[in-house]
C-alpha cells in the first residue's frame, strides 16, 4: 500500500469507495456522484493553489482517501495558505485499520500554513488530536435560539422517534397557540415589531463590497475575490435538502449593517451559515435574522458561535453547547494557533466544508 496524491483519473474509484463507506450519501446515480467529486476536487476556484488530496492505493485499488480544498487566508495582513479537510473514507476491513491515520498524517505534512476541518466526527477528531491537532473550545460552540418552543420540542421528539409520526401530526395544531403565546412575550415582540431596519436580497457583489467592513477586526480571516465568493454562495444555495436558502443584507437608511445566510426550514431547526455585521451592529442583524426566520415559520435557529459576539447572543436568549461534528485545526505557526484558540478569527460555515454538497443530490 502507498499513500499518494489523488489525480483526476482517480475520481471513479474515490466515488465508488465513498458510496460503499457512506451509503447515506443521497446521490441518485453513480455518474452524478462522480461528477460532483470531479467538480469539488478539480474545478473549484482555488485548484491552482497546489494542495493535493490524498489516497491510499493497494495494488491499483483506492482503499482510503482524504479530500482537501485549498483556501487563501491572511493573518494580520500576512498571506496564508489553508487546507480544508472535506471527506475522509476508508474501506471497512481490519487490514486497513491504520489507513485513516496515514491519510491525516500525509495531509498535515503538506506545505499549507493552516489545516482545518469543520465536519470532523468523533473518530476523525481523535485522529487529529493524536497527530498534534487541536479542537479549540471557542470554535466548537454552537448556539440555538428557540422561536416556536412547542413546535421545536415536537420536532425533536419526531427526530429521535420518541413520538410516532401519526401522533406527531395530530399534535402539531396544538403547538400553534402555545407558540403564539411565546411569540407575544416582550423580548420576542421587540424584534418582530421592529420597522427601522430594511432587509434586501444579498448577492455576491454586495457581500464582496462590504466584506472588509465585517471581518476587518479579526486577526485571522478568509481571502476572497469576486469569482470565488460567488462560487461559494452558489454552492451553498444548492444544498436544497437543508431548507430554502435565505441570503439577506440588513440596512438602516443608507447604511449597510451586515447580513445573514441560512436555510429556512418551516416547523424545524434552521441552520445559520453565516452572520456578519459591522462593528456595533451585530445585535441589529441578529434580531433581523430572528424576525425573518419567524416569518418563514421556523421553529428554531442554530449556528456556530462567533466568539466576538457571545454577549449579544446570550442577551438574545440563545443557549450554547458543543454538539454534532467538530472543528479541528493544525498549524506549525504559533501565532496562527494563538488566534484560533482566542477565537480571534472569522471562520463561518462558508469557510470550511460545511456548505459543500457531498451528501446532497
Amino acid at each position: 500500500m502507498k499513500v499518494r496524491a489523488i489525480v483526476e483519473d482517480d475520481v471513479p474509484g474515490v466515488a465508488a469507495l465513498f458510496a460503499r463507506a457512506r451509503p447515506d450519501h443521497g446521490w441518485t446515480s453513480r455518474g452524478e456522484c462522480e461528477q460532483y467529486f470531479r467538480f469539488a476536487l478539480f474545478r473549484h476556484p482555488w485548484h491552482d493553489l497546489h494542495v493535493p488530496s490524498w489516497a491510499v492505493d493497494d495494488n491499483g485499488q483506492i482503499v482510503g482517501f482524504y479530500l482537501l480544498m485549498p483556501r487563501p487566508m491572511q493573518l494580520r495582513g500576512r498571506t496564508l495558505l489553508a487546507a480544508v479537510g472535506c471527506q475522509l473514507a476508508v474501506e471497512q476491513e481490519p487490514r486497513y485499520a491504520l489507513v485513516a491515520l496515514q491519510l491525516v498524517q500525509a495531509c498535515l505534512r503538506g506545505s499549507q500554513d493552516l489545516t482545518f476541518a469543520d465536519g470532523a466526527d468523533q473518530r476523525t477528531r481523535q485522529i487529529w488530536l493524536a497527530t498534534n491537532g487541536t479542537a479549540p473550545a471557542l470554535l466548537n460552540l454552537a448556539w440555538t435560539r428557540l422561536l416556536r418552543p412547542a413546535r421545536s420540542a415536537l420536532a425533536l421528539l419526531e427526530e429521535h422517534a420518541i413520538v410516532p409520526p401519526l401522533l406527531a401530526r395530530a399534535a402539531r395544531p396544538f403547538c400553534v397557540p402555545a407558540d403564539a403565546l411565546a411569540g407575544a412575550l416582550r423580548w420576542n415582540r421587540r424584534w418582530r415589531e421592529s420597522t427601522e431596519l430594511e432587509q434586501r436580497p444579498l448577492d455576491a457583489a454586495t457581500m464582496f463590497a462590504y466584506l472588509g467592513d465585517v471581518v476587518g477586526g479579526c486577526a485571522l480571516q478568509p481571502v476572497y475575490d469576486h469569482a470565488s465568493l460567488a462560487w461559494v454562495l452558489d454552492e451553498a444555495a444548492r444544498r436544497a435538502t437543508l431548507g430554502r436558502w435565505r441570503a439577506r443584507s440588513v440596512h438602516r437608511g443608507r447604511e449597510m449593517l451586515g447580513w445573514y445566510l441560512y436555510y429556512a426550514r418551516p416547523g424545524g431547526t434552521s441552520e445559520v451559515v453565516q452572520l456578519a455585521a459591522r462593528n456595533g451592529a451585530f445585535d441589529a442583524v441578529l434580531k433581523s435574522l430572528f424576525a425573518d426566520a419567524w416569518r418563514q415559520g421556523v421553529a428554531a435557529l442554530r449556528g456556530r458561535v462567533d466568539p466576538r459576539y457571545l454577549e449579544e447572543l446570550s442577551a438574545n436568549h440563545c443557549w450554547f453547547r458543543c454538539e454534532g461534528t467538530r472543528v479541528v485545526v493544525h498549524s506549525r505557526h504559533a501565532d496562527v494557533l494563538e488566534a484560533l484558540q482566542r477565537g480571534d478569527t472569522f471562520l463561518s460555515r462558508l469557510e470550511g466544508e460545511w456548505y459543500l454538497r457531498f451528501f446532497d443530490a
